[in-house]
């Protein structure tokens, strides 16, 4: 039997490349204060605050993105523009609260780490692994706050014993990461925006099992 033309491998190639890009524009909509910043400032340790001031709105884009990939891969279709902005509003709190915390520790660690370059080199690897594991904590904090009603505090904890419980998926983060990391430093700097939708992708695909067993473990308490 003749497959139908919504069945063909090119026309589900082309409608995933469609969306993947739609919810990217409407992600870096969502973080136009950070672009303006990036393309008007140079990103360096000097400039921290203006960056920090800057991202502090990309909380419930984040989280938006990623619940879209989730939808994407559970259902195999997405409204991408209208499920891209429900799932802005509708975890605009927990998502806003999160971030806030998260990113405001990971810039101080970042600060602590430059100046600790110079003056207490000792201390900058420590600062270097206490990034990368908050690094590993958002990881599975965000795909946890696109599916549960979490508090903030119950949303930490989990997250962190999701890292050591879920190792292996935990190393699928880390190849997202460095994959990441290599396109930004080979491509030009706006490139990697361009990637946010596949690389959410990748890892709410790596999340599925851990997420299920996450979800049997919560009703089971």
């Amino acid at each position: 039997m003749a497959q139908i033309i919504t069945e063909k491998p090119l026309y589900i190639a082309i409608q995933y490349f469609y969306h993947f890009l739609i919810v990217n524009i409407h992600f870096m909509i969502a973080n136009l204060l950070f672009l303006v910043a990036y393309f008007l400032m140079e990103v360096t340790v000097e400039n921290i605050l203006v960056f920090y001031i800057a991202l502090l709105p990309a909380g419930p884009s984040l989280v938006a993105l990623y619940a879209s990939m989730d939808k994407l891969i559970r259902q195999k279709d997405l409204r991408p523009t209208k499920d891209f902005w429900k799932y802005y509003r509708d975890n605009f709190a927990i998502a806003s609260k999160y971030w806030l915390l998260q990113w405001t520790i990971m810039t101080i660690l970042i600060i602590d780490m430059h100046y600790s370059n110079y003056y207490l080199q000792l201390f900058s690897p420590v600062f270097l692994i206490m990034l990368i594991f908050l690094l590993f904590v958002m990881l599975y904090a965000i795909p946890i706050i696109t599916r549960f009603e979490v508090k903030l505090k119950n949303l930490f904890i989990v997250s962190i014993y999701a890292v050591f419980r879920y190792f292996k998926t935990t190393l699928f983060h880390i190849s997202t990461l460095i994959s990441l990391t290599i396109i930004y430093y080979v491509a030009p700097g706006i490139t990697v925006w361009f990637c946010m939708s596949t690389a959410a992708f990748f890892i709410m695909f790596n999340m599925r099992k851990p997420l299920m067993k996450l979800e049997d473990e919560m009703v089971q308490k």
